[in-house]
């Protein structure tokens, strides 16, 4: 990939696809990593193709300056064919969408649960199956309960 290949898209589309790379690919328990919320922590930014395990650390201590970043994650990505890149990029692209898609159906059915439960005469959150599914799409606290009990039945 060349210079003039990659002129067009900017730090921002190169950073964040590398930093999303790093947090997708450290989410399934490949080598890049990624940490945050702390300052002896770090941002793995990774390179978006699958297969490829180059990443680069910056740490929060110490953040890279956003052109130094930009440098070295363009070097490395014009180390790859642009088709291939884009390819990778698309399908992360997709990947997200189908997961938001989801997302927006489960949150349907809660809707459809709570306008039941109002046309039953009681409180639109007072069911159950609404209850435990938005807990499960927002991650609440809750939702642990959940997944005790699954792990009760597995050990049962």
């Amino acid at each position: 990939m060349t210079d003039q290949t990659t002129a067009g898209l900017s730090l921002a589309s190169f950073t964040a696809a590398a930093e999303h790379a790093g947090r997708w690919k450290a989410e399934r328990g490949r080598a890049p990593h990624y940490a945050t919320g702390h300052t002896q922590w770090w941002t793995c930014l990774a390179c978006p193709l699958d297969g490829c395990e180059w990443h680069h650390d910056d740490p929060h201590a110490a953040p890279g300056e956003a052109a130094v970043l930009e440098a070295v994650v363009r070097e490395h990505v014009a180390g790859h064919d642009l088709v291939d890149v884009l390819a990778s990029l698309t399908a992360a692209r997709d990947a997200t969408d189908a997961v938001r898609a989801s997302s927006d159906r489960a949150w349907e059915v809660v809707q459809l649960r709570r306008q039941q439960a109002i046309e039953r005469g009681e409180h639109p959150y007072s069911d159950p199956v609404a209850q435990m599914l938005s807990a499960a799409l927002v991650d609440a606290e809750c939702h642990q309960a959940v997944r005790d009990q699954l792990g009760d039945i597995g050990r049962g």
